[in-house]
């Protein structure tokens, strides 16, 4: 069976740009909900054809996330060995004004989609193929974010979850989580001026590029860093020493 790939939110941001750096060197599924823009992400890639596209809705179809993937694989006849969670959401909200909708679209998305995918790759179906894991999580998570209560809740929940599956997956499996801090996208340029200014005068190194991101997870997927799993690891220009 062919080996491959998982890459979460590969439609848009830093998971779409990991799978156009990934896709000369693996064989990727790229996951997404909107399948018209994963597409539109394939056509960038290199080996497209060697690629397999997942349509799935995280946030409003969790139920359906574990039965699926094992579907796909199935389908295909491929196992995973890599798997990238990307997929993330936000609510900016005050707490006061939270409800229960909103937290749940947030955590499907960016906390319990994980459970789902993993429960799937440890399933006979994938052949106990699974050995490494790179989450997303946030710098916010460890210094919190006002108005933003669901979305670091969710990525300080990914940081429970990677000290505890590092732990209990050990020894087949690596499980380590990325906290990026500022990173400069298309929709971080289009903020105010002077607070993008003012981030970048409190960011020892100033923004981020998404690539440096990817190289990140780059690294923790091979081989280099094969004595490293359970890790929270800060990839913030600095920003966390302040």
């Amino acid at each position: 069976m062919e080996h491959y790939t998982l890459i979460t939110g590969a439609s848009s941001g830093m998971g779409a740009l990991c799978a156009k750096q990934f896709s000369s060197s693996r064989r990727l599924i790229m996951a997404s909900e909107n399948l018209e823009a994963l597409q539109g992400v394939l056509e960038e890639c290199d080996n497209k054809n060697q690629h397999i596209l997942w349509h799935c809705n995280f946030a409003t179809e969790r139920e359906k996330i574990a039965n699926s993937l094992s579907g796909l694989l199935k389908d295909h006849e491929v196992v995973i060995d890599e798997y990238v969670h990307f997929a993330g959401l936000t609510k900016l909200m005050p707490l006061k004004t939270t409800n229960i909708s909103s937290i749940d679209l947030v955590f499907n998305v960016n906390i319990f989609s994980i459970f789902e995918i993993v429960k799937a790759l440890l399933k006979k179906i994938n052949q106990k193929s699974l050995r490494k894991i790179v989450l997303i999580s946030a710098l916010v998570s460890k210094r919190g974010n006002p108005g933003n209560s669901i979305y670091v809740a969710s990525k300080g929940a990914i940081n429970a979850l990677t000290y505890t599956m590092a732990q209990e997956l050990a020894p087949e499996v690596r499980v380590n989580a990325l906290l990026p801090g500022g990173i400069l996208t298309p929709m971080s340029k289009n903020l105010d001026p002077d607070y993008l200014a003012q981030f970048e005068k409190d960011t020892p190194l100033g923004w981020g590029d998404p690539i440096d991101v990817i190289n990140y997870v780059e690294f923790l997927l091979s081989d280099k860093a094969k004595w490293i799993t359970g890790q929270t690891i800060f990839v913030d220009g600095g920003k966390s020493t302040k």
